[in-house]
């Protein structure tokens, strides 16, 4: 009996020790996972600007409209 005992707190002791290492690394590599997310946004952002303004634009200019002229 005395031998399930200590497999199981072997067991609970690596596991512990598993769960606290994978939130350490997760905690320290945050900041980088932050900074590509934020530099994809940008890059998604500006082309999606870029898009918006090439179909907004007319293909040709017209005549000028300057009032009563």
């Amino acid at each position: 009996m005395k031998l399930f005992v200590k497999i199981g707190v072997g067991v609970s002791v690596a596991l512990n020790l598993f769960v606290f290492t994978v939130a350490m690394y997760g905690l320290i590599t945050r900041e980088a996972r932050v900074e590509e997310n934020r530099k994809w946004l940008t890059e998604q952002i500006n082309q999606q600007v870029h898009q918006s303004v090439i179909l907004m634009m007319p293909p040709t200019t017209g005549k000028v409209n300057v009032g009563n002229k």
